[in-house]
Parts: C-alpha cells; sequence; structure tokens
C-alpha cells in the first residue's frame, strides 16, 4: 500500500513538474543563442543572425506568421502596412527568400532576424547573403508589422 502511494506520488510530481517546465519553456521563443560572430563590421544584425539558435518548438509562432505574410507581401511587389515602412521597402529592399534565425520578445514587442535574399538576385552564391529585422507589435486582433529593415 505505501509503495503505490509512494509510486502515484512520483508519478504525479512528474506530470505536474513536466507541466511547469514547459509553460515555462513556451514563454521563451529562444531557448539558445551561442555562437554568434561579433567581432565583424557585417551590419548591425549580424550577430543575431550567425551561430547556432535553438528555437522554442513550444513557441507562438503568429507573430512569424504575420512577419511570413508581410515578406510574401514584399516579394509579390505589394506592401499594406506603414507607408514610411512600404516606401523604403518595396523601393530598394524587397526579397525574393527568407530564413528566419532569431527572435527577441519583450512584452507586446516582437523582433524577428532573418537571413534575405534581395528580390532579382538569381545567381545562387548571393542567396541568403542579406540580413533584416521585421519589427512586430501585439494589437487586439493579433500581431501588425511596425518596422522593417534589411541590408544586402
Amino acid at each position: 500500500m505505501r509503495q503505490s502511494l509512494f509510486g502515484k506520488f512520483l508519478l504525479t510530481s512528474a506530470l505536474a513538474g513536466l507541466l511547469i517546465f514547459s509553460f515555462v519553456l513556451s514563454q521563451k521563443p529562444v531557448l539558445l543563442h551561442v555562437f554568434a560572430d561579433t567581432g565583424c563590421a557585417c551590419g548591425e544584425y549580424h550577430a543575431e543572425v550567425t551561430g547556432l539558435v535553438v528555437r522554442n518548438p513550444f513557441r507562438d509562432r503568429s507573430p512569424e506568421e504575420t512577419a511570413s505574410r508581410f515578406l510574401d507581401d514584399l516579394r509579390s511587389g505589394r506592401c499594406s502596412v506603414d507607408e514610411a515602412v512600404c516606401g523604403y521597402a518595396l523601393a530598394t529592399h524587397r526579397v525574393s527568400a527568407w530564413q528566419l534565425r532569431n527572435r527577441q520578445d519583450r512584452g507586446n514587442h516582437t523582433e524577428l532576424y532573418y537571413k534575405l535574399t534581395k528580390y532579382g538576385v538569381t545567381e545562387p552564391e548571393y542567396r541568403l547573403t542579406g540580413e533584416g529585422l521585421v519589427e512586430l507589435t501585439r494589437t487586439g486582433s493579433g500581431w501588425s508589422v511596425i518596422g522593417y529593415s534589411a541590408y544586402f
């Protein structure tokens, strides 16, 4: 009788610990970012897009989905966010491909760092050679892009 109560206690404790651990993990979008190239004068996002980045598989991906729709619109020559952002993006900073590399959350503000390919570039050696940032803020209905910056 005593062993079965102890076994149930251990099982209940392990499940409770797993639930708490999962909740804590879901609050951090990036679990690990190491070996970034910080000694390079390569641009302001270089340290964020280099190194080993381990993203949390339990993170809320809705900001990433919003940013992906924004970048997909840019690739198609459309932009439906702030006029200043659209003017900058469509004039000389359109992209044809992107790869999420890092993410930073600060309350209702999220910064997504990408490796980018400039629109119109067809040579494979220049694929994903640019770097950029998409900034988002949480709104009542989801996420909105509030900033975009890129260099190639």
